[in-house]
């Protein structure tokens, strides 16, 4: 039987930091805009979701390597995520509630998690999206495509505010590049 030989520690050290410090320059670097696709980066005018493309407002994390989402360098919220585009962050909240739908089942647990009272009026926020999507606050939700879809919609109504919610072009849109 042949022996493996190990790389010797101070060689994995050194292969693992060059691999982690190429991540980081590769992570910095933008995607590619779609010219035909809908943005308001940067449109100061706009509430902080919408210019941010994150209609969920999605807080900042250098874990979630979300597609479309803007390098930490060039992120001019500091807080909330960025995407270049308004599908990507819509794309990243159906991807978050999936996750939840999962782990949490409920609107009511649901938000509990997503819009924890130290930042909001939970209790309204869950009766808001209860009244809106239809389904009973203590209900257990599937990851349906239709679910998806209303609890998105009555998030983002929540989030930045009638006239910017989500549209279900707008849904379609993020729900075809999951």
């Amino acid at each position: 039987m042949e022996r493996i030989k190990l790389i010797p520690r101070k060689k994995r050290t050194i292969a693992c930091a060059i691999v982690i410090f190429i991540w980081v320059l590769i992570s910095q670097i933008p995607p590619k805009k779609d010219p035909d696709q809908k943005s308001f980066l940067g449109q100061m005018d706009k509430p902080r979701g919408v210019r941010n493309n994150n209609p969920g407002n999605l807080r900042y994390s250098p874990v979630n390597l979300w597609k479309g989402k803007v390098p930490f360098t060039q992120n001019t919220d500091g807080s909330f995520e960025q995407f270049i585009e308004w599908r990507y962050g819509v794309r990243a909240l159906l991807i978050l509630l999936k996750k939840f739908i999962f782990q949490y089942g409920t609107i009511e647990k649901i938000i509990s998690r997503y819009a924890p009272d130290n930042e909001n009026e939970t209790e309204r926020y869950i009766r808001a999206v209860a009244a809106e999507t239809g389904f009973p606050r203590n209900q257990a939700l599937s990851s349906t495509k239709e679910t998806l879809r209303k609890l998105s919609i009555a998030i983002t109504r929540q989030e930045v505010g009638n006239g910017y919610e989500l549209s279900n072009e707008d849904f379609l849109n993020a729900y075809k590049i999951m």
